[in-house]
Parts: C-alpha cells; sequence; structure tokens
C-alpha cells in the first residue's frame, strides 16, 4: 500500500487501527461458518479476489456489497470491515480485509493448485515487487479523474464527474462521523475513511496532479514491456516466474480496468508485447470466472442497487 495518490495509495498515511489490514481476525457479527466474499461486481479489488478463489477452486458464498448505494458505510458492514471497502473475506467467522492480504491468505490457506507451491526466493522476489508495482497505480483516480480525453466504457464515463461523487461521500462521511460519535469503532473507521475521500477529491481535482499520476504510470508500463520483454513471458512463462502467480491475477485485473478506462492508447498502444500478455492473461479460465462473467450486473443485483440508490442513501445521510 501507498502513502499518497500522488505517488501509491492514500491508505498508508492513516496510522489508525480503523485501517489496518485484518488477517484472520474472530468477529462475531460476521458469518461463523464457511467461506464468505463480500464484494462488488466491478470492484477492482474484488475482482483479484475472486479470480485467485476461481483459480483455487474454493467454494465461496456471495454477499454483493452495492457501492453505488454506498452500502460500504452502513454500519453493520462497518463493524465487519473498518476501511468501509471491498473485498472482506470471512472464514468461519475470522474476517481478511485488503485485497492483497487476502490473496496471500488464500495462497496460504485455502489453495491446493500449482499457484500454491512455493516459489524460488529469485521468483518470491520478483513476484513481490510486481505486486507492489501494480498496487502503486492510482486505478481509483484515474477512474473518477479527468482521462485526458480518452474514451472510457459506458460503466465509467459517470464516474469521471469533476469529484461530484467523491463530494456526496465526504459529505454523507461527516454525518456518520457525527452520528456515531459515542461508538468508536464506527467513529474511528468514518474518520480514516472520510480522510481518504477528501485526499483523493483533492487529487481528481487539480490537473497538474492527474499529470503526474499519468506520467508515473506510463514509466511503470514501460518497466512491464522491459520485464516481459527480457522476463520469464519470453520464454512461455509468465510475468514474474515460469508458473503463473498471483502478480498475474492482480495484473491482468489492472490492465482490464485501464483498458476500460480508455487508457490502453495512452499507456500501452505502442508496447506490442503489453498486448500480447493481456490475451495470455484474458485468455485464462480463472480470469473469466472471476471476471468476465461478473462482467454484466445481474437483475437481481442491479434492481435492488437502483432501490437502494434512490432511498436508501437518503436513510444514510439524513
Amino acid at each position: 500500500m501507498i502513502s499518497d495518490l500522488d505517488t501509491l495509495s492514500a491508505y498508508s498515511t492513516e496510522n489508525m487501527l480503523a485501517l489496518k489490514p485484518l488477517t484472520d481476525v474472530t468477529c462475531k457479527v460476521a458469518p461463523q461458518t464457511g467461506i464468505h466474499l463480500f464484494h462488488f461486481s466491478q470492484s477492482l479489488c474484488s475482482m483479484k479476489v475472486r479470480q485467485a478463489l476461481a483459480e483455487n477452486a474454493v467454494q465461496w458464498t456471495s454477499h454483493h456489497v452495492l457501492l453505488p448505494a454506498y452500502q460500504q458505510y452502513e454500519p453493520d458492514y462497518v463493524r465487519i470491515n473498518p476501511r468501509c471497502v471491498v473485498p472482506t473475506l470471512v472464514c468461519d467467522g475470522k474476517v481478511t480485509t485488503d485485497s492483497l492480504n487476502i490473496l496471500n491468505l488464500i495462497i496460504s490457506k485455502l489453495s491446493n493448485s500449482d499457484i500454491s507451491q512455493k516459489p524460488s526466493d529469485h521468483e518470491f522476489e520478483a513476484i513481490a515487487s510486481w505486486l507492489n508495482k501494480a498496487d502503486s497505480l492510482p486505478i481509483e483516480a484515474f477512474t473518477y479523474g479527468d482521462n485526458r480525453g480518452t474514451n472510457k466504457s459506458f460503466l465509467f464515463k459517470k464516474a469521471a464527474d469533476g469529484g461530484k461523487g467523491h463530494e456526496f461521500k465526504a459529505n454523507l462521511l461527516r454525518k456518520l462521523v457525527k452520528r456515531h460519535e459515542n461508538e468508536k469503532q464506527l467513529y474511528d473507521a468514518y474518520r480514516s475513511k472520510l480522510n481518504i475521500v477528501e485526499n483523493t477529491l483533492k487529487v481528481i481535482q487539480t490537473p497538474s496532479r492527474m499529470n503526474t499520476l499519468y506520467d508515473s504510470a506510463d514509466s511503470t508500463l514501460t518497466e512491464l514491456e522491459a520485464q516481459l520483454l527480457s522476463g520469464p513471458f519470453k520464454n512461455n512463462g509468465w510475468l514474474a516466474s515460469q508458473k503463473f502467480s498471483l502478480a498475474d491475477i492482480v495484473w491482468g485485473v489492472v490492465l482490464y480496468r485501464l483498458q476500460k478506462l480508455g487508457l490502453e492508447p495512452l499507456l500501452w498502444s505502442n508496447k506490442t508485447i503489453i498486448g500480447q500478455y493481456c490475451e495470455k492473461l484474458f485468455a485464462r479460465e480463472s480470469f473469466k470466472r472471476g471476471i468476465l462473467d461478473w462482467s454484466n450486473v445481474p437483475k437481481h443485483v442491479i434492481l435492488p442497487m437502483i432501490k437502494h440508490k434512490l432511498f436508501h442513501r437518503t436513510k444514510l445521510s439524513s
């Protein structure tokens, strides 16, 4: 995780307990038996975790958290995940948060596939390095900020609203902070999330900072191109090792999202090997099951989402 949207992520600017990732932490208000994933179909980090679960043939129960209806801020959910984000993995009443943290838990505790086999020290370092590079890309800013005139897919066009959505979130969180000032867990969670939303808002409304982010992303994609040209991929392997790894899961999802944001022409249209890597990533069965099969939000999810969007957010913000 990172320190500021100028470079990496907003989370590590906060030292508050509410933002620290949870790993297998007992939670009385979470489901107590079985494997459960709280997620949203179009959430970037949810995609990573769903593909990892598919790659490892893990059976899980789905709990859709409707982000457009701000269900991630509902007290019942925040008591499970104080970060007010998805995904959240629950295994027999024990909660794990932060997508990279969840991926590591899946590999270490839930996997019987080749991806769980311990890599060599050199491969481990390479995988960790490429996970960090992917995590450093400010996807949230690219999603909600101006994309230099590129053509976003329909799903994301309305997201770039000049910060209006984040302004609504900030106002909502201010009300929730005040409403729950006597319940420390919720108060800390909402206050921490408010700081992150306000920080993101400043970035996406400042063209010079967005330009810096695009330049940084271009540099990272140039590094990716060099690694693909010189690393295991050139010998029919993958990004960081001969075998498919977590680095490939994370980069597959990131590149897929960047495509949907219309950034392929800006970031790698002249880097043909990245396009070849995308083809290989997107053809994997676990990518289909974890990402593509969720690309259309089903009616049984979208209809309640519309209802919540119209009525429930009024309840939250009143």
